[in-house]
């Protein structure tokens, strides 16, 4: 691979190609054909970055979606279940009332 190598085209051949290019097209059409190749290449990015941009904002919108989905199910109590109490640090343990003493026969 000591000579550039551009799909399988060797240097010498990539001179044969442009010199063919320099003879159909002349001097001044090589311009125009870079313009117009540049031209494509920057639409051809630029879709490229559209596509991208929708991709990751349906992306966004679904993650999104799935989160609401996570905290609205986390949110939820299980079914059969009653919503639990929050607890209270400040009050004292519950306690038992006095039992009677038993009755004298």
């Amino acid at each position: 691979m000591g000579m550039f190598l551009l799909f399988d085209v060797s240097g010498g051949e990539l001179i044969v190609i442009l010199l063919f290019v320099l003879l159909f097209f002349g001097a001044k059409g090589i311009p125009d054909i870079a313009r117009t190749a540049g031209r494509t290449m920057r639409q051809l990015r630029d879709a490229t970055d559209d596509v991208q941009r929708e991709i990751r904002k349906g992306a966004n919108e679904v993650r999104r979606e799935v989160e609401a989905q996570q905290r609205a199910f986390e949110a939820r109590p299980a079914e059969g279940s009653s919503p639990q109490q929050p607890a209270m640090p400040d009050a004292p343990p519950p306690t038992a009332p006095p039992a009677d003493p038993p009755a004298a026969t």
